[in-house]
């Protein structure tokens, strides 16, 4: 014979069914409220079981500038391009402390841009990075240290700042899509920079600050875990003070006893006329690519990362790949200017056929002629005589696939006036 429960022990089960209920419910609504853009950026990060074998932390300068895809490609490097906009080197430290609750990297690679600072975060973009953390007593923990108490609530219950959004939910909202560039960004605008006047690499600022105690922190933390650790600092047309904060990297890696990579300095073949996406600071896809590879061969030559490309455990990378190279695809064929379109051509997916006389304005245009030639470092290019009588003003663009042969794009740019070209409808 069952005995009754208690009026009292009924009331408690009661409130807390009721209290985990409405946890779940808000948890769920919260997750349909927020932005997107933490979820696509981060989904394949938190949901691959298996470790990755680079980490890359920084700013927008390393959001745009370093391609995981291509690593995997070309080095079968498992790796996640962390980095967000504006993102300060003390997040930088909180994000390395969330990512080793999910993965044990090999190596972990950290721009210094945001070195020469004091402070801790960038709330403009700092959902970026925490919408998507899921909730722990680190996240506590970091939201603590990040920001000033009247600010946390937001960062740990981002409905509060969200629900207003009711207005403006769409399908997107309920099925968000995940991204395929491995927490990448790319960038398709070609600005023409001048290299950087280079000062003495022993000249650098010394200011003690708020940044370098917290890189030192990622340093410290990644030798108490075993990991190897690189700086890098990303290039771009540095004016001398950005230099000498640039050159406080070598101080730093000789005084803990780690690689510094400034390429500004490296061999790394940067060309300021087809390689930067705006004035000073980001570099386009194809500045990304070279500096890609780069990090991709000196990982491989110095590192014990290996090739998983052979690798039955990360065979849906082979996968992610297929639809990673799809969305280049429809990247590519979104572009009407010339100036896009050709950049991204330095791509070894790619065999470029172009089509234009030698008389042709286009070996005349210097901009164009150095996006053209650009093709070559890894894609692979023909050059064709045209098949009508088009003129020395219009040249056509055939792109394929290297090793399937497919057509996947096509483009006729007629010049309309001294540097302007128009897409031939």
């Amino acid at each position: 014979m069952f005995r009754k429960i208690p009026v009292r022990v009924r009331r408690v089960t009661a409130t807390v069914c009721f209290c985990m209920l409405l946890i779940a419910v808000i948890g769920v609504t919260q997750k349909v409220f927020e932005r997107k853009y933490s979820y696509t950026k981060y989904y394949d990060f938190y949901q691959q079981k298996q470790d990755f074998d680079v980490l890359f932390l920084g700013t927008s300068h390393v959001l745009n500038a370093v391609y995981p895809m291509d690593l995997w490609r070309d080095y079968g490097i498992v790796s996640y391009n962390m980095a967000n906009h504006s993102e300060n080197i003390c997040t930088n430290y909180w994000q390395l402390r969330n990512a080793l609750l999910y993965t044990k990297p090999k190596v972990v690679v950290v721009d210094l841009y945001a070195v020469d600072g004091d402070g801790k975060v960038n709330e403009q973009y700092l959902h970026n990075f925490l919408d998507e953390v899921p909730f722990s007593l680190l996240k506590v923990e970091m939201i603590r240290d990040l920001l000033e108490p009247e600010k946390r609530m937001e960062y740990l219950f981002n409905l509060s700042l969200y629900h207003s959004r009711w207005e403006e939910l769409g399908t997107e909202d309920i099925r968000p899509k995940t991204g395929l560039e491995k927490g990448a960004e790319f960038r398709d605008d070609v600005t023409i920079n001048v290299p950087p006047t280079l000062i003495p690499q022993d000249e650098y600022d010394s200011t003690e600050r708020l940044n370098k105690q917290y890189l030192q922190k990622i340093i410290d933390l990644c030798k108490e875990q075993e990991i190897g650790i690189i700086l890098m600092y990303v290039p771009y047309t540095m004016p001398e003070g950005h230099q000498q904060v640039a050159n406080w990297g070598y101080v730093a890696a000789e005084k803990n006893d780690i690689p510094y990579l400034n390429f500004v300095y490296e061999d790394l073949e940067i060309n300021y006329a087809t390689d930067c996406a705006d004035e000073a600071h980001h570099l386009n896809a194809s500045g990304a690519r070279k500096l890609t590879d780069y990090l991709g061969d000196y990982i491989q030559t110095n590192y014990n990362v290996e090739d998983h490309r052979a690798d039955p455990a990360y065979d849906f990378w082979h996968q992610d790949y297929a639809e990673y190279k799809e969305l280049k695809k429809e990247w590519l064929n979104g572009q009407k200017n010339a100036w896009s379109y050709l950049l991204q051509l330095n791509d070894r997916d790619y065999l470029t056929k172009i089509y234009a006389a030698d008389s042709n304005y286009i070996y005349r245009d210097s901009e164009i002629k150095e996006l053209i030639g650009n093709i070559g470092i890894y894609g692979k290019v023909e050059y064709a005589d045209p098949t009508n009588e088009t003129g020395d003003d219009c040249f056509t663009v055939e792109v394929y696939t290297v090793g399937e042969d497919e057509l996947i794009s096509t483009r006729t740019f007629v010049r309309t006036a001294e540097d302007t070209y128009e897409m031939q409808q």
